[in-house]
């Protein structure tokens, strides 16, 4: 079940690398007041795109899952807080989610774990370029995997190295989180 708003970041991103994406970009910008995520991916497109807001239809397999229900929820959960979702895709071009909750809403679910949404995302997709930009009142942080291989920093067949994003990615959202009560 999606209980957060980094549930349903997961949920749109793997998505994206499923339906193929090798480049995915992540925006995620928050303020006192609003929780905003953008999923861009170069993947093949939504081929039905009026329909994805059924929950009662898939692209999948009927044999394995017979509902959608990730984009319907994303879209009542934002809605229901006075936010919005926005999709734009283009056959054979990729497809932008985006997504915006009122944080001061009494029906905003929590934002749950961001670095550990985003440290898993990347995990499981070693092979797609991830690059993320994350912001909170003003500061935040840029993950480029691309840059990370050409520098010899991306190793994500070593156990060492996950928990090493786990842990570098935990400490830049606390540094958010801080920084937010010096203003």
């Amino acid at each position: 079940m999606l209980r957060t708003i980094a549930d349903h970041l997961v949920d749109v991103a793997q998505n994206a690398v499923k339906a193929g994406a090798k480049n995915i970009k992540i925006e995620i910008e928050e303020t006192d007041e609003w929780f905003s995520f953008v999923v861009e991916d170069d993947g093949p497109g939504i081929e039905d795109p009026e329909r994805v807001f059924d929950p009662f239809f898939t692209t999948r397999d009927p044999r394995l899952r017979k509902v959608g229900l990730g984009l319907p929820f994303l879209k009542q959960a934002a809605e229901q807080t006075g936010g919005f979702v926005k999709l734009h895709t283009e056959r054979g071009k990729g497809t932008r989610v985006e997504a915006r909750f009122n944080l001061k809403s009494v029906d905003c679910q929590p934002v749950g774990d961001v670095a550990g949404a985003l440290a898993s995302l990347v995990l499981s997709g070693p092979g797609v370029n991830w690059y993320i930009i994350r912001k909170k009142n003003g500061n935040g942080y840029e993950i480029n995997t691309i840059e990370l291989r050409e520098k010899g920093l991306w190793d994500p067949e070593n156990p060492g190295f996950a928990a090493f994003l786990f842990e570098t990615l935990e400490d830049l959202e606390k540094e958010l989180k801080g920084g937010e009560n010096n203003e």
